[in-house]
């Protein structure tokens, strides 16, 4: 089957082209995927592979994995202790950049938002959302990770995986308002959105209530057991069914909190046990297919036809998030910490990947838009990667 053949060659470019650029531009093996489908996507190669049941499964199966991963990364404790300036901070930095980019959609670009605002706002508050995986690799290779500048760059990126929680529950329930049905058609399917969400909230704060009985009972079970993995998966798997009996989409918040949920219910000595191999099945086994499929929905004719669009994306959240980051923390970090926060924190390419990717699938946004928004994304990355770790490079020694 050519399935086969597109897994192994995808396999390949990983293990060859992505290694080197994860070596020597510090770069996730990712992006290398994305460019590899948009490739296969320009030259029609393996077109009806990508655009068949099995491949859309697989790509499906990979992006609810990875939002699965990052709920299990998400620790409600460190959320609750968040302090005001990590809180403060983040809402002001991602809105200050969402409206902005909304604002030059909306009037510059408004067919490519549907002439809507509030669809570019969705737009432009998920593609300023942070990645707090780069942050984090960065700042350990400097030892900074403890530092108060590291806290307050992780704490930003930590709590900003509630913006992304937050964006694509309101994605997935913004296309019931602009189907053109009936005004009670709509407010019915909205309202049984806003039901199926609560039910999954609902389901996870008891499971987080249970945990305390759960764990006391899971830590006498051997480590070796199945039972384990197997409640990981039905956990899993129940959580997607329930977010999926009416609306598809909902599924992708449904793994968010499914990871939340499993983090609640097990021991830490397992989570840590079980997060190896979940992430292989999620990132390695099941994250090509999905990567791919984000490459394939890209138009390199998009890309040539509009060259200024992605500049000025780059340039809109890079320069907001510098200039945000200064007045919040000039007197808190000083004046040169801050810009370098400011730059670390444009770091992106987590959930805010599935957020455009919802929106475009959703006909909600133009592919020539989806197409600038993935090429900023992977754009931006060498450009933070370099800067950000030059000047810590330069100035670890004044950083507290």
């Amino acid at each position: 089957m050519e399935l086969f053949l597109l897994a192994a060659l995808t396999c390949l470019v990983i293990v060859t082209a992505g290694y080197l650029i994860h070596r020597y531009l510090q770069l996730p093996w990712m992006f290398t995927v994305v460019v590899f489908g948009m490739i296969l996507s320009s030259l029609g190669l393996f077109k009806e592979v990508m655009e068949s049941p099995n491949f859309q499964f697989l790509a499906r199966m990979g992006m609810l994995f990875f939002l699965f991963t990052i709920g299990i990364d998400l620790e409600l404790d460190v959320i609750r202790k968040l302090g005001r300036h990590i809180v403060g901070g983040d809402i002001l930095l991602t809105l200050t950049e969402g409206a902005l980019i909304a604002l030059f959609l909306y009037f510059v670009f408004p067919d490519f938002v549907s002439h809507s605002f509030l669809v570019a706002l969705l737009c432009g508050i998920a593609f300023g959302t942070v990645g707090e995986v780069v942050l984090l690799a960065i700042l350990k290779e400097f030892g900074l990770e403890k530092t108060r500048f590291g806290q307050l760059a992780l704490g930003i990126g930590v709590f900003d995986d509630i913006f992304e929680i937050l964006v694509l529950a309101a994605i997935v329930a913004f296309p019931s308002f602009t189907t053109g049905a009936a005004q009670d058609a709509s407010w019915q399917t909205s309202l049984a959105i806003l039901l199926t969400l609560v039910g999954i909230v609902v389901a996870t704060i008891l499971l987080a209530w249970a945990g305390k009985i759960t764990r006391r009972f899971l830590e006498k079970v051997p480590g070796e057991s199945f039972v384990i993995p197997f409640l990981i998966f039905m956990l899993l798997f129940a959580f997607i069914y329930f977010g999926t009996m009416r609306f598809d989409n909902m599924g992708v918040v449904a793994a968010v909190f499914c990871g939340i949920a499993v983090r609640q219910v097990l021991p830490a000595k397992y989570i840590e046990q079980y997060k190896k191999p979940i992430f292989f099945a999620g990132n390695i086994f099941l994250g090509p297919f999905f990567f791919l499929s984000l490459g394939g929905s890209m138009s390199m004719t998009a890309l040539v036809a509009y060259p200024l669009l992605i500049l000025a994306l780059m340039a809109i959240s890079l320069l907001s998030r510098i200039a945000i980051s200064y007045l919040l923390f000039h007197k808190l970090l000083g004046k040169r910490q801050s810009v370098v926060m400011g730059v670390g924190l444009t770091s992106k390419f987590s959930t805010s990947v599935i957020s455009e990717n919802l929106l475009f699938s959703s006909g909600l946004i133009a592919q020539p838009l989806y197409s600038a928004l993935m090429a900023a994304f992977i754009l931006l990355k060498p450009i933070i990667v370099g800067v950000f770790s030059r000047s810590l490079a330069k100035t670890k020694d004044t950083i507290q």
